[in-house]
């Protein structure tokens, strides 16, 4: 049994390391560097959240326009939940 949970332990810790590679990739994470610098990893998405930004970031051409940046809602921007000033 013991066994079992380490590898379970284990195999949530690959499956976060992957959502964080991908994650690295995606808008909010961008807005999460810009916001809080070396701490925007704690601001990470749940991995659900992750896979939905990244399937409308692929859907957007990877570079998406103000229509599709409106259509994204919060998945393009910081997800740390505070409003952030813009003119930074």
């Amino acid at each position: 049994m013991e066994q079992k949970i380490i590898s379970f332990a284990r195999e949530l810790e690959e499956q976060r390391d992957s959502a964080y590679r991908l994650w690295s990739w995606l808008p909010s994470c961008k807005q999460a560097e810009k916001y809080h610098g070396d701490y925007a990893v704690e601001y990470m998405p749940k991995v659900s959240d992750i896979i939905k930004e990244a399937s409308m970031f692929i859907s957007h051409g990877l570079n998406p326009n103000e229509d599709q940046v409106k259509h994204a809602g919060e998945y393009y921007e910081c997800p740390c939940g505070e409003i952030h000033d813009e003119t930074k």
